[in-house]
């Protein structure tokens, strides 16, 4: 028997494919047991469903059957994406304003591998800037450097006007840069609350928007009713909520996001969706996330890194909506 724990996790469509035709096979061979979030690849892969939801079993049965039961709709496959990226559609943004984030020419070596290779990217006030590529292309990196977590060895970064590059990672994080690392990475005996005020520790001052917990509990209104709970207790969904609430505590300029779908049930993704969707009116937001339909959804540009290089830069409109375009530039 072969136990899997979200194994299609963090993984580019053309990589899913591949290890879901693997899994195929070894089902040939053995008994397998999946736990995994990517349903569409669950319904075409598994004989067996069990949904749960909370700890407690919600429906259990043949594919066919948990496909259509109304209580997995409700609770696990949501709405559906075509309503909900008709909403982000219509959700008014605004023309960008002046630039938040710039990145000038940087290259990034970790040891003597050499990672990014003058690398450039602009973000502007108002916008979602979307940073896409395959794994091991040097997204997470690049966030890294901005973070001063990997400091680059040449080029510039400027955060609202101000030059980084060469800063510690908590003098950046001082000024106004919010990070929600991929895995959210949350102190697990800590509490909701305490969580939250970790963020908030050293941003007090300075300028951006101000975050306490009132204005969290608008966006993330359940993490009022898990405020006392230890981080380790909670869903994946809950805790990714928290932890974008831990970046967003204090007062913040920019928000940087590593995968915040990953792992996560449809219907989880889509109150997500919906909360960045609406977070882009208050903060810029530079996004690292692989799953392409929601990201090219939610960003206003995309950046593609390649090898630790840009190989292209525009709109997400073209590449939401070209299928031809989107394998083209992103070898999917």
């Amino acid at each position: 028997m072969l136990l899997l724990d979200e194994p299609l996790a963090g993984l580019a469509p053309a990589e899913r494919e591949r290890i879901t035709a693997l899994l195929r096979r070894l089902c040939e061979r053995m008994a397998v047991l999946l736990v995994e979030h990517d349903i569409d690849r669950v319904f075409t892969l598994a004989d067996r469903i069990t949904v749960m939801n909370e700890g407690r079993v919600v429906v259990d049965g043949p594919a066919a059957e948990v496909r259509e039961h109304p209580k997995v709709h409700e609770v696990y496959l949501g709405h559906g994406r075509d309503l909900l990226f008709a909403e982000a559609g219509r959700a008014p943004t605004g023309p960008a304003g002046p630039p938040v984030l710039r990145v000038s020419g940087i290259d990034t070596f970790y040891g003597k591998s050499h990672i990014l290779h003058e690398v450039s990217l602009e973000l502007r006030s108002g916008e979602v800037l979307a940073l896409l590529g395959r794994n091991g292309a040097g997204k997470s990196s690049a966030l890294k450097s901005v973070l001063g977590l990997a400091p680059p060895a040449r080029g510039r970064i400027e955060f609202a006007g101000r030059e980084i590059a060469g800063h510690s990672p908590e003098a950046i994080a001082r000024l106004g840069v919010g990070w929600v690392p991929q895995g959210r990475r949350l102190i697990p005996t800590l509490t909701v609350a305490e969580n939250l005020e970790l963020g908030r520790l050293r941003r007090q001052g300075g300028q951006g928007v101000r975050w306490d917990l009132e204005r969290i509990f608008e966006f993330f209104p359940r993490i009022r009713e898990r405020l006392g709970s230890r981080a380790e207790t909670l869903s994946g969904g809950e805790q990714q909520m928290v932890a974008i609430a831990r970046a967003l505590s204090g007062n913040l300029k920019l928000l940087l996001l590593d995968e915040p779908f990953e792992g996560l049930a449809p219907a989880v993704s889509e109150t997500i969706f919906r909360a960045l969707d609406r977070l882009r009116r208050e903060v810029p937001i530079l996004i690292v996330e692989h799953d392409l339909d929601l990201v090219l959804a939610l960003a206003d540009r995309v950046s593609v890194l390649d090898r630790g290089r840009i190989s292209h830069e525009g709109p997400a409109a073209p590449l939401r909506v070209d299928r031809e375009l989107r394998r083209q530039v992103l070898w999917v």
